[in-house]
């Protein structure tokens, strides 16, 4: 089958043959990733990126910008505040491209076995990416700051 799908590419029937074979060879059902999801403490907050900026204007880059606003947030201890901090740690071999859906959209790119982060708006959210061969897609109320860790399908 593997072999059709290589010498194929173009065969209207490879998209549901690639779909077989990965049932096939990850035991016959789709996988799903099942994350665990932690609150966030300032204790917890990992140091997740350079704040610098651009050489050029001698402006802080976006980069610094948001690193500023998700340090605001974190510190400003009011309950009211309009948004959470969702911080992502991926425990895979796969760098992440992940899809956050709702009144706005994000999308977030997470490092293999590294972290990211982002500021959104408190809310409900559909959140998906695709682990290595697993699937996640779940929905989520973002009301405080937390941490999802991803992990690899096993």
């Amino acid at each position: 089958m593997e072999q059709f799908i290589r010498n194929n590419p173009k065969h209207p029937a490879v998209p549901e043959l690639k779909q077989r074979a990965l049932s096939l060879k990850y035991g016959g059902s789709p996988q799903v990733a099942k994350p665990t999801v932690t609150a966030m403490t300032e204790n917890k907050i990992e140091k997740t990126s350079k704040v610098g900026t651009t050489a050029a204007k001698g402006q802080p880059s976006e980069q610094a910008k948001n690193t500023a606003a998700v340090l605001t947030s974190l510190f400003n201890n009011d309950p009211n505040k309009k948004e959470a901090i969702i911080q992502f740690v991926n425990k895979s071999k796969c760098v992440l491209v992940i899809k956050i859906s709702g009144k706005k959209f994000y999308n977030l790119t997470v490092p293999a076995n590294g972290q990211n982060y982002i500021l959104v708006d408190k809310g409900s959210y559909n959140v998906s990416t695709s682990i290595c061969d697993a699937t996640y897609n779940q929905n989520k109320a973002f009301t405080k700051d937390v941490i999802i860790t991803l992990n690899g399908a096993k």
